[in-house]
């Protein structure tokens, strides 16, 4: 599977009529042309918040092309696009990021179970070179931490074409944000953690993990995130 994973940056006090647009205009569209929306929020903090981030996913990069060449080719599609931005673009920059699911990507809840709460995206930079390294890490030490913390893991997954190809990306499920704030001082504390981090140090010469952008996500009104993110087998 791939997944498209975009970032909008939104024009000052047009978030709600990016969301309009989402709500009131586009699902007849996406499904006529087979565009499976699987989550979307608004990122309250994070760089450029808020901002506007969802979800797409797709079998491949074939079905992608095909399913964006006749969207964007839709003059439906133009309308709603110069009748919603009511001559003002409502979205500033985009980024956009492929992603394919990780190995360590295990389901935590059953597909179809309606995840809400506070999300995070994690978009976590990797040490050059030590990629096998830090999937060992993020299988035995860090998803299993995070899950201690209070975390659900909605996704895992390995840049496939985008901005910084050196990167391992997670969505994550707190229960609200007093769990996150917790859990978050709970993984800075965690021994386990702590004492592998050590060990890379010690053989390494460095940790395999790098700095990060973080976005906290408020799940959109009406829209319902599934813990499956729609991943078929």
């Amino acid at each position: 599977m791939i997944y498209e994973l975009r970032l909008y940056a939104v024009a000052p006090s047009r978030m709600p009529d990016v969301h309009a647009r989402f709500d009131d205009h586009l699902p007849a569209l996406f499904t006529r042309h087979g565009v499976n929306c699987v989550a979307r929020w608004t990122a309250l903090a994070g760089p450029d918040a808020p901002r506007f981030v969802y979800l797409l996913a797709y079998s491949d990069f074939a079905e992608r092309e095909a399913t964006s060449a006749s969207f964007y080719q839709d003059p439906q599609w133009l309308r709603i696009r110069a009748q919603t931005n009511a001559g003002h673009e409502m979205v500033q920059r985009h980024d956009l990021l492929f992603l394919k699911p990780h190995a360590a990507w295990l389901p935590d809840a059953s597909p179809d179970t309606a995840v809400a709460g506070l999300h995070e995206l994690v978009q976590q930079e990797i040490s050059p070179g030590l990629n096998s390294e830090a999937h060992r890490f993020l299988a035995d030490t860090w998803l299993p931490a995070l899950r201690e913390a209070g975390a659900r893991v909605l996704g895992v997954f390995d840049m496939a074409a985008g901005t910084g190809m050196q990167k391992i990306v997670m969505l994550l499920a707190w229960p609200d944000a007093q769990t996150w704030h917790a859990g978050r001082s709970r993984m800075d504390r965690d021994l386990g953690m702590q004492a592998a981090l050590r060990d890379q140090r010690e053989r390494l010469g460095t940790t395999v993990v790098q700095r990060a952008e973080v976005n906290l996500l408020a799940p959109a009104a009406g829209a319902v995130i599934r813990a499956g993110l729609g991943r078929r087998a």
